[in-house]
C-alpha cells in the first residue's frame, strides 16, 4: 500500500504526493505553485528512500526556500 502525504502550504491541503506522484491544486498563483513542488519533490525524495514517516510541513517548506533560493 502507498503512504497519502498531503502538503500543508498556508495552512491548507496543497498538495498529495502518493505512489511517486504529486497532485497539485491548479488554484494556487504561480510563486505559491512552485513552492509547492518544491515541498511536492522533497516528499517524494522521502518516499523514494523508504522514509515517509520522517516528513513534516516545516521541513518541506525549508527544503522549498533553500531550493529556491537560487531563482
Amino acid at each position: 500500500m502507498h503512504t497519502l502525504t498531503p502538503i500543508i502550504h498556508q495552512g491548507r491541503v496543497a498538495a498529495i504526493v502518493v505512489a511517486g506522484q504529486a497532485v497539485i491544486r491548479t488554484s494556487l498563483s504561480e510563486a505559491d505553485a512552485r513552492f509547492v513542488q518544491a515541498m511536492c519533490l522533497y516528499a517524494l525524495q522521502l518516499a523514494d528512500e523508504g522514509r515517509t514517516d520522517q516528513y513534516t510541513d516545516a521541513d518541506a517548506e525549508g527544503y522549498a526556500r533553500v531550493a529556491l533560493r537560487g531563482r
